[in-house]
């Protein structure tokens, strides 16, 4: 087999990407349209009633069983290691082609599926956190984000922002287009604007405005000045 050149190794890395981003966009878009449908037909559960024994209107399982937390599986008795490999199975056999998370709430051992079943709200003590960490958030954060070019599925190109600690884009395999008005997959992406660089552009620029301020300020006092002889002249040929 003829070894490839740099080019159709290029391109087959490309078409790869593109591949991978095709499969993250799909699987976007059916966790949205999941969304959608949860919202519309009002499959949400609230805390109370969940901690009420009310059963998931996704897979019908309780969503919060109150079993309290299974052990780590190396300190299952027998008979518990038979419980979880029954429940495993079971789980399995339900979502066989879901292919995403799953997730349990504190205290309860039923797995409930990221795509089938619908999330209960956090706690407020979580929401009290989240604004915590939100607030946190220095005012001048803009100073600390680099501009990355992003190349969807669409062929479209976006630009997003990223903490400039990051050597790689890493905030997500998709990203909503506005052009498409859809959720795409990220084929390729591309630093373009560094933090460094946009603090060195703004400094520039500020001492670019202080220049011209300066420049203003003396001509102002020059005008000032011949204003002021001229003012003299007129009252010392008044005065003679």
């Amino acid at each position: 087999m003829p070894k490839l050149t740099e080019e159709q190794k290029a391109e087959r890395a490309l078409k790869r990407r593109r591949t991978e981003a095709l499969n993250a966009g799909a699987r976007a878009l059916r966790r949205e349209a999941k969304r959608r449908e949860w919202a519309e037909q009002g499959m949400y559960l609230t805390r109370e009633e969940a901690q009420a024994g009310a059963l998931c209107r996704g897979c019908g399982l309780p969503a919060v069983d109150n079993l309290g937390e299974r052990p780590p599986l190396m300190h299952l008795t027998d008979q518990e290691r038979a419980e979880y490999d029954a429940a495993e199975a079971a789980y399995q056999a339900a979502h066989p082609d879901c292919g995403t998370y799953s997730w349990t709430i504190s205290g309860s051992r039923t797995r409930q599926c990221g795509l089938c079943c619908p999330p209960l709200p956090l706690p407020e003590t979580a929401l009290e956190e989240v604004r915590r960490l939100l607030d946190s958030i220095p005012a001048n954060r803009d100073r600390e984000l680099d501009t990355w070019a992003l190349l969807l599925t669409c062929d479209h190109r976006i630009e997003r922002t990223q903490h400039y600690t990051h050597q790689h884009w890493s905030s997500g395999s998709t990203v909503h287009c506005p052009d498409c008005d859809a959720t795409r997959g990220i084929v390729t992406s591309e630093r373009i604007l560094t933090a460094a660089t946009r603090a060195h552009d703004a400094e520039n620029q500020r001492k670019t405005a202080v220049e011209k301020a300066r420049r203003e300020v003396a001509k102002a006092e020059a005008q000032a000045r011949a204003a002021r002889k001229k003012l003299a002249e007129i009252e010392a040929d008044a005065s003679g």
